[in-house]
């Protein structure tokens, strides 16, 4: 969307000259208007009597708006590590005058179990706001995409921004769970990184793109103040994530994901590993599912979910 990337005013002008408005341009400075459209790439000046003001396509405009957007993911993503590192130190080096550690400011955790205990707590700790970047790039087992355990309970502001990838049928149930629990939710194409904060006073992010490595736990007021200015740029930048469509015969979206996987004739262990939730709760929402449909094997439930469109 043109008002992600340009004022209003100017994605305005930028789409009058797509359709072939005709714009000169004087003899004085050049207007706000045309002065942003051609320093963002999406319009050039046309030597002549008089100048001419001239879209540049469409697709050269992404090209050009993709670059900057790398360039400055990847400047984020350097000034991330570099704070890491900077801090770590600053821990490492901390001491009071018994020789033991000052109140921790930053805590990294690489064990996967302890790892996984933390990313949950933070979650569920949450009693004012959470803020969450979720992105599908991970390996590690507290980072693979899964419901946030904040949906059993969530704070009175609850903001996640999902990578576009997320808008699958694999993922979706996902995004529409948190929303359905009382999450806003909204989608960009790219993130830097992964990012819990929790209340404005701690900030998780894995140590590596994937979270295999571990992760880091801020404390630190400005650090996390930086996270949360960071998280609200992203926020402001990404698109606002459409009405939850009609559920299924009054099936949430999590059980419309186990209905698709039921008909794949996968298993509920298969169900389990692959939306990272317990056996449990897999069989607690397939005889929910059953129920709905009126019938008791998957094989009719399968017939019954074809007949009324539901897959």
């Amino acid at each position: 969307m043109l008002d992600s990337v340009l004022s209003r005013h100017a994605g305005e002008l930028y789409q009058r000259l797509l359709a072939g408005e005709y714009h000169s341009l004087g003899s004085e400075a050049l207007d706000a208007d045309v002065r942003e459209l051609v320093q963002t790439g999406f319009a050039r000046i046309q030597d002549g009597d008089p100048p001419l003001l001239l879209p540049v396509a469409p697709a050269l405009a992404a090209q050009e708006v993709l670059g900057d957007l790398a360039a400055r993911i990847s400047s984020w993503q350097e000034q991330t590590a570099h704070t890491v590192h900077e801090l770590i130190t600053l821990q490492r080096d901390a001491v009071n005058i018994d020789g033991r550690a000052v109140r921790s400011l930053v805590e990294v955790v690489t064990a996967a179990d302890p790892v996984l205990d933390l990313v949950d707590r933070v979650q569920q700790g949450a009693r004012h706001e959470l803020l969450s970047l979720d992105t599908t790039a991970a390996a590690g087992s507290s980072c693979q995409p899964r419901l946030s355990p904040a949906a059993t309970d969530p704070p009175p502001v609850w903001k996640t921004v999902f990578t576009a990838d997320f808008a699958t049928p694999e993922l979706g149930w996902i995004v529409e769970e948190t929303r359905r629990n009382g999450g806003e939710v909204r989608l960009a194409a790219a993130l830097p990184m992964k990012l819990l904060v929790a209340d404005r006073t701690m900030a998780l992010v894995p140590l590596d793109e994937s979270g295999s490595a571990g992760v880091v736990l801020f404390r630190s007021a400005t650090v996390v103040g930086a996270l949360v200015e960071l998280f609200d740029c992203l926020w402001d930048r990404a698109t606002p994530h459409p009405a939850a469509p009609g559920q299924a015969g009054g099936l949430t979206p999590y059980q419309r994901h186990v209905l698709t996987l039921l008909a794949g004739n996968l298993k509920d262990e298969e169900i389990a590993a692959r939306t990272h939730v317990s056996i449990r709760t897999v069989r607690r929402n397939i005889a929910a599912i059953l129920g709905r449909l009126g019938v008791t094997t998957r094989f009719a439930a399968g017939i019954q979910a074809a007949k009324r469109g539901w897959l």
